[in-house]
């Protein structure tokens, strides 16, 4: 079968279905050669142009208010007593910057039931004079119905104080009803930071300080504060962090970006242009994003800090604590646990040396438990030789062991160019639109610049997507057999539900045997065979030696709770309009940054939410068609046409050649089904047996970016008969994903540094 050579394997050397032959010269053939150069050129000076217009668009945007060097870092633990007449509420705090402009409560209102009327006011404290009796600065009326329930509120607004740094204030908060309706209340936190004790009726609580947040300097556009951002990034970051460093790497992105037309006429080359710009995508991400702010981050680099630390796995281990001294210590220096914003470090001169001060003498050693311990080690050990190359500096280990996702992010990239070659074999345009798509990812930019072997997972699933259109293509692929199942395993050994890898690598081998009639048992048992060898090679190995080491492994949560019901899961996460889905769908996976606490804009979310359900609808309206053209295909044959009869010609399928559209389509819908019902029925495992709901979120079906960016390309070849070219709809999802991607660094710039 040597025609069936051609596989994953051999891919990137075989000559490119676009590169035409070299035309002698004077042929007709090269002048066409020649526009279409400079038709690229064109394209990629556009780009270039678009991509510059676009930052310039973000950094106009309203610069608004920034917080200051250093703020209260209080974490909302609890409320306040609720609030009531001639109860005054007092929180005091020192501005420690100038321009002092506007101030920021946290207000709790039982969803939206309390009934009641606040006046709120700002006060300078006089020496010797009782909190809330100062000058007045600012005063506004609020009714209870119009503030935010457990979000920042924006409460008072005035003029920029200039001379504030170092001056107390007093933010008096005071119930104005007759008390009759509910009673809002305030949340609050144990002070730290700048924060001081609260005032409840006259009654100092040393041991909590509100959520009040000042904020300084507002500024027409975002522009005007980029200098402060980028020095505070600096502050704490690698030495891809400094602001000459970060904007050359900004600068860097746009370019290969405009660089992608250029790039189409080879495969190699657009290989490493997607490669390369996926490492500096990487690096500005992990620049961006602070250290141990990135998803879950603390609990994958404890685990790379025992492997190297220890030299031993941490899933054995009697932890004396879940984390090292070191590791908890910087987590409470760099205040990462604070809420939003106050969850930042000391940004004034000096700050970062007094924060590593902190924690330099504390050990590294002792941790190895927390959530990370159960996984296995394969994504964790290449972190080790970087977390040992950066010495005594936990904030260098940390900026080290990113690189590690930041390579594997890499290797994502160059699967997304074979896929590409797979799903749009006509269209090199479409293939490196696609490619750029999925490596501007937001949250797969997120995910492949942090500590997390969520990284893993998603270069899993972008490999289980290509294996399975490799298998399609062909009836018999034993080596591709063999892959399919190292895939499986290989992702499992990332997190559980990988699982959902083998729905596109199953679907492809049985459509594959389909395609190309193949009824020898001995093939199909034996390439069943070979799938379950690659699985126990990889997972099945793993689990036998995690066993023999005693090691904890990813289990099923014991029954922890009663009464659960199918029911109330499926009213909770499709119950209540739209909001549980948008969530999910709309927010965490397509750019919700930082442990689940910066989402994108609610405009931007609904857009996306909208696309999600149109893509959704037309994937079902082509399955209906789909089946009916079977189903009639059936009852042809059953009637003794000949096959085809009244369709049109049919094309023989060739192994290893182009994949019919349909099929293409049927790829990446059950992709995108596979990884949503793992999802939901993981959610009602952990739901059965907690009683809990915050398993589920969106960033989990990364793995599955490559079906929802190339489904509506797909749809477009299949039904748009020629009038929605699908490079043109690639080209557009293209240019959405990288206005993302742009904008969601500009929110986690904002959040963290701003």
């Amino acid at each position: 079968m040597a025609h069936e050579r051609s596989d994953v394997a051999t891919d990137l050397g075989a000559p490119d279905r676009t590169t035409p032959r070299v035309p002698a010269p004077g042929d007709p053939a090269e002048q066409a050669v020649a526009t279409s150069g400079r038709r690229r050129r064109t394209a990629a000076v556009a780009i270039l142009v678009a991509f510059v217009a676009l930052v310039v668009a973000l950094l106009a945007l309203p610069g608004g208010k920034v917080v200051g060097d250093t703020t209260t870092n209080i974490t909302t633990t609890t409320v306040l007593p609720e609030l009531e007449p001639g109860e005054p509420l007092v929180q005091p705090f020192v501005a420690t910057e100038d321009r002092l402009a506007a101030v920021y409560v946290t207000f709790g209102t039982y969803f939206g039931s309390a009934q009641c009327d606040l006046e709120i006011s700002l006060h300078e404290r006089e020496p010797g004079a009782e909190p809330g009796t100062g000058p007045q600065v600012a005063e506004r009326d609020w009714a209870c119905s119009d503030l935010a329930d457990s979000g920042r509120l924006q409460v008072l607004e005035f003029a920029p104080l200039e001379d504030s740094q170092g001056e107390t204030f007093d933010l008096v908060v005071e119930r104005v009803d007759d008390g009759a309706g509910q009673g809002a209340v305030v949340w609050a936190g144990a002070p730290d930071g700048e924060a001081l004790p609260v005032i409840v009726d006259g009654v100092e609580d040393e041991t909590l300080s509100a959520a009040v947040r000042p904020e300084y300097d507002p500024q027409p556009h975002q522009w005007d504060h980029i200098g402060r951002t980028l020095e505070r990034l600096a502050a704490y970051g690698p030495a891809w962090g400094s602001a000459g460093v970060f904007a050359g790497l900004v600068v860097l992105l746009g370019a290969l970006v405009s660089l992608g037309p250029l790039a189409l006429r080879s495969t190699r080359t657009l290989v490493v242009l997607v490669a390369l710009l996926a490492v500096v995508r990487g690096l500005i991400w992990s620049a961006a994003v602070p250290a141990l702010e990135g998803m879950d981050e603390p609990a994958h680099f404890a685990y790379v800090q025992h492997l190297a630390e220890e030299g031993e796995f941490p899933g054995h281990v009697e932890n004396r604590e879940i984390f090292s001294e070191r590791l908890h210590g910087t987590i409470e220096a760099l205040n990462v646990e604070s809420t939003t914003p106050g969850d930042r470090p000391d940004y004034s001169p000096g700050g970062e040396e007094r924060t590593l001060e902190e924690v330099e003498d504390l050990s590294p050693t002792g941790g190895g438990g927390g959530p990370g311990s159960m996984y296995a080690p394969f994504y964790y050990l290449p972190g080790v030789p970087l977390y040992e190359a950066g010495g005594d500096d936990i904030l260098s280990q940390i900026a080290l062991v990113r690189l590690w996702s930041v390579l594997l992010g890499a290797a994502a990239a160059v699967l997304l160019v074979l896929i590409g070659r797979r799903l749009f074999p006509a269209s090199g345009a479409a293939q490196g639109a696609f490619a750029v798509a999925g490596v501007m990812q937001p949250m797969v930019a997120h995910q492949f610049a942090i500590v997390n072997n969520d990284g893993w997972v998603v270069t899993a699933g972008f490999a289980a997507l290509l294996v399975g259109l490799e298998l399609a293509a062909r009836g018999r692929a034993p080596r591709l057999a063999l892959l399919a199942g190292v895939v499986i395993g290989a992702a499992l050994l990332g997190k559980p539900f990988a699982i959902a890898c083998a729905v596109p690598l199953g679907v492809g081998w049985l459509v594959g045997k389909v395609r190309f009639r193949e009824r020898s048992l001995r093939v199909l048992a034996g390439e069943a065979g070979l799938v379950v060898l690659g699985f126990l090679l990889t997972y099945g190995l793993w689990t036998l030696n995690a066993a023999r080491l005693e090691l904890n492994t990813s289990e099923v949560p014991e029954q922890r709770a009663t009464g659960q019901t199918v029911r109330d899961f499926l009213l909770t996460n499709f119950g209540g309009g739209q909001q549980a889905l948008r969530t999910v769908w709309a927010n965490q996976l397509w750019g919700n940054f930082g442990w689940v606490r910066i989402p994108l804009p609610t405009a931007v979310q609904s857009v996306i939410f909208w696309g999600l359900v149109l893509l959704a609808l037309g994937l079902a309206a082509w399955a209906v068609v789909a089946l009916v053209t079977l189903l009639r295909g059936w009852r042809a044959r059953a009637a003794g046409a000949r096959p085809g009869a009244g369709d049109g010609p049919r094309t023989a399928a060739v192994p290893g050649g182009p994949l019919p559209v349909d099929v293409r389509l049927l790829m990446v819908t059950v992709t995108i089904v596979g990884i949503v019902a793992t999802l939901y029925a993981a959610a009602w495992v952990y739901y059965a047996s907690t009683g809990q709901h915050d398993l589920l979120q969106g960033r989990y079906a990364l793995l599955a970016v490559p079906a929802f960016l190339a489904a509506p390309a797909l749809l477009a070849e299949r039904f748009g008969r020629g009038r929605l070219p699908a490079p043109a709809v690639m080209i557009a999802i293209a240019a959405g994903m990288v206005g993302l991607n742009l904008l969601g660094l500009l929110l986690v710039l904002e959040a963290f540094y701003g």
